[in-house]
C-alpha cells in the first residue's frame, strides 16, 4: 500500500511541486532516493534544511537577496514534507512549524517582501502573509488566496508572483483546519465566517483599496471562495478546481485526497470522514453571491468532478465566466502557464489594477 500511495502521490501531485516552484533537479535527485511513501517526509525535510543552511551562510555574508530565496524554498520543502503525512502528527505539527518558521525567515528580503498578520477569529488567531506589489501608486487591490486540503499559505509564492506583476496585493493565509491553525480549530463548511473575519482585516490596512478586494481558491478552497463571495465587499471571486457538494464526490476522489480531508475536519476514521463531507455544499448558497466569478476547470480531474462548474455557472447565472481546459489535471497544475495569466488577468481587470509597465 506504501508504493501504491507513493504512485499516486507522483501521479496526481508532481506537476503541482513545479507549478509551486520546486526545482526540477531536486525532484530528480529525491525520486532516486524514495522508493516508499514513508521515505517521502525525510528526504524533502533533508533537503529543507540544507536550503536553511545556504540560508543561514548568506545572511551571514550580507547576502540579502540569496539568503530570502532559500528560506522561502526552504519553507516550501518543508511543506511538501508534511503534506502526506498524517500517521505521526507531532511529526507533522513540527515540519509545519518549521515551514513556517522559515518563510518568517524569508518575508523581509522577498521581492516584494510579505507582511505576517493575523486574523483575530472566534476566539482563536489564524495566521496570513500580505504582499504589496512594489511601485504601487496608492492604496492597491488585493486578492484574498485560498489553500486546499493539503496546501498552505507558503505553497503560493509563484501565484503570489503572478498577481503582484500585475499591481494586485495578495494576502495568502490558513484558515481553521489549514496548516497550524488545525491546532485551534478544524475545518467548518461555513467558510464564509472566518473569510469575513479576513476582509474585516485586511479592509483596514493602509495600503490596501477596501473597495477593490476580491478572492481565489483552489480545490477545497474554491468551494470557500464561492462561500466567501456571498460577502458584498468583495468585487470578484475566481473558483479554481472546485467541487460543488463534497459528499457525492467523495467516494471518487484519491486516498491521498480524503487522507487530507480527514484530517482537516479532525475526523477519527474515514467514515467519520465521509459523513462529515456531506455538509460541505454550495445548494442554496450561489444565489447570494452579487460578484462576477471566473470559474476554472479541467477535464482530466480526478478529485472535482467537471460537471460541478456547469452547475455552479448556471446557478451564478451572467455573472458567471467558465473557462474548461480538456487536458488539465486537478486545479490544472499542470498546465499553470495557461491557467494563471487567465485567473491574474481577469482579477486585474475586475479589481480595477492600476497599468504597469509592458
Amino acid at each position: 500500500m506504501a508504493d501504491e500511495m507513493l504512485a499516486e502521490t507522483l501521479r496526481d501531485r508532481l506537476p503541482r511541486l513545479f507549478a509551486a516552484g520546486v526545482d526540477y533537479n531536486d525532484v530528480q535527485m529525491l525520486l532516486a532516493r524514495i522508493t516508499r511513501i514513508a521515505d517521502w517526509p525525510g528526504e524533502w525535510e533533508r533537503l529543507a534544511r540544507e536550503r536553511e543552511t545556504h540560508g543561514l551562510a548568506a545572511m551571514e555574508a550580507g547576502r540579502h537577496v540569496s539568503a530570502g530565496a532559500a528560506f522561502q524554498a526552504a519553507a516550501l520543502y518543508y511543506h511538501f514534507a508534511q503534506f502526506v503525512l498524517f500517521d505521526d502528527l507531532a511529526r507533522k505539527r513540527r515540519l509545519q512549524q518549521l515551514q513556517a518558521d522559515a518563510h518568517r525567515r524569508a518575508a523581509r528580503w522577498l521581492s516584494p517582501p510579505a507582511e505576517e498578520i493575523a486574523i483575530p477569529f472566534e476566539g482563536i488567531h489564524f495566521q496570513g502573509n500580505l504582499r504589496i506589489p512594489q511601485g504601487a501608486p496608492g492604496p492597491a487591490p488585493c486578492v484574498l488566496l485560498n489553500p486546499g486540503a493539503d496546501s498552505t499559505k507558503e505553497e503560493f509564492h509563484t501565484l503570489e508572483n503572478e498577481f503582484l506583476r500585475r499591481g494586485l496585493a495578495t494576502f495568502s493565509y490558513d484558515g481553521p483546519g489549514q496548516g497550524l491553525t488545525w491546532d485551534a480549530m478544524k475545518l467548518r463548511p461555513d467558510f464564509e465566517r472566518p473569510i469575513a473575519a479576513v476582509i474585516d482585516r485586511i479592509a483596514r490596512h493602509p495600503a490596501i483599496a477596501p473597495e477593490r478586494i476580491g478572492i481565489w481558491g483552489r480545490s477545497l478552497g474554491a468551494y470557500c471562495a464561492l462561500r466567501g463571495a456571498t460577502d458584498p465587499r468583495l468585487r470578484a471571486c475566481v473558483s479554481i478546481g472546485g467541487f460543488y457538494a463534497m459528499g457525492p464526490a467523495w467516494p471518487r476522489m484519491p486516498r491521498g485526497t480524503t487522507e487530507s480531508l480527514g484530517h482537516a475536519f479532525g475526523a477519527r476514521d474515514p467514515d467519520e470522514a465521509a459523513a462529515l463531507a456531506a455538509h460541505y455544499t454550495l445548494e442554496g448558497v450561489l444565489g447570494a453571491v452579487s460578484c462576477p466569478v471566473l470559474i476554472v476547470h479541467s477535464g482530466q480531474d480526478n478529485v472535482c468532478p467537471v460537471e460541478d462548474s456547469h452547475r455552479m455557472a448556471a446557478e451564478l447565472g451572467g455573472k458567471a465566466d467558465l473557462a474548461i481546459f480538456a487536458e488539465g489535471n486537478h486545479v490544472c497544475d499542470n498546465i499553470p502557464y495557461r491557467v494563471r495569466p487567465l485567473m491574474a488577468d481577469w482579477l486585474a481587470e475586475k479589481l480595477g489594477a492600476p497599468p504597469r509597465a509592458q
